[in-house]
């Protein structure tokens, strides 16, 4: 393994959960789960680009109060097998890590962060008027954004890209994987994925990847 890699982020859905949306997950639990599903229906039909996936989702949180009642979801999520314990043998070999998602909003990353005791956590910020959401996008999480979160947690630490790993697997990955010294494809959505990680994993347990860092 390289030996100055000390960041390790990490994407959420398909890689530390074990689903393909954290966020419908959670939206079923709250009553939400229809109109989610009739998005995703809309987001196949008309290819929408993430960016508007996102806007239109936080439209469905609109009105969902912020006051920590729902934090016991995140801590319930089902997450992929071996996260806990890949994450704790991760941190316990001197690594930083943490969790940059396109998927779900940066209300539910501070109980994620809590759960997994993670070093960072970004995702999308919706806005919010009166302790709710106000179903409005402050900042999208697309794919060039996990790119630059992961540059600013770097340049914070007086790091650089040379010390800097990533697991993703999606598209939304690839800029992510682009300023990665090592990047890995966690079961990738597709052959570009592949190509672009510098190796890919095909596994049910995200203790798979840890031979390539301890």
């Amino acid at each position: 393994m390289h030996k100055e890699i000390k960041v390790i982020a990490f994407d959420l859905d398909g890689v530390l959960f074990d689903g393909s949306s954290a966020a419908f997950y959670i939206a079923q639990q709250v009553g939400l789960g229809e109109k989610y599903q009739e998005l995703f229906i809309r987001i196949g039909k008309e290819r929408l680009p993430i960016e508007e996936s996102i806007r239109l989702g936080s439209k469905i949180w609109k009105g969902v109060q912020i006051d920590g009642n729902y934090d016991h979801l995140v801590m319930e999520l089902p997450l992929m097998k071996g996260t806990e314990e890949t994450i704790g043998a991760l941190k316990g070999a001197g690594y930083l890590v943490g969790c940059i998602s396109s998927g779900v909003s940066q209300f539910f990353m501070e109980p994620l962060t809590k759960r997994l005791n993670l070093d960072f956590a970004h995702s999308n910020i919706l806005g919010t008027s009166n302790g709710a959401h106000s179903g409005s996008v402050k900042y999208s999480m697309g794919g060039p954004q996990k790119a630059e979160t992961a540059l600013r947690i770097l340049q914070e630490r007086d790091l650089s890209t040379k010390n800097l790993a990533s697991i993703g697997d999606g598209m939304n990955d690839i800029d992510l994987f682009g300023v990665s010294a090592f990047s890995i494809a966690f079961n990738p959505e597709n052959e570009d994925v592949s190509e672009t990680a510098t190796i890919a994993i095909h596994s049910k347990n995200l203790e798979s990847i840890l031979e390539h860092f301890i």
